[in-house]
């Protein structure tokens, strides 16, 4: 896989390898539901950015 990206678009090395050619991140977003959740609340008014 990591071969074919030097000469392929990751495209299509991703489709070689899962049949698929899009990645799709639900499961990481599910798997740290509760951390999002604990620090949503542990930040609840703080203002957010830099």
């Amino acid at each position: 896989m990591l071969e074919m990206g030097q000469s392929k678009p990751w495209p299509d090395a991703l489709e070689a390898v899962t049949g698929q050619r899009q990645m799709d991140a639900t499961a990481v977003l599910e798997y740290f539901a509760p951390l999002q959740k604990w620090l949503d609340e542990q930040t609840k008014g703080v203002p957010k950015g830099w």
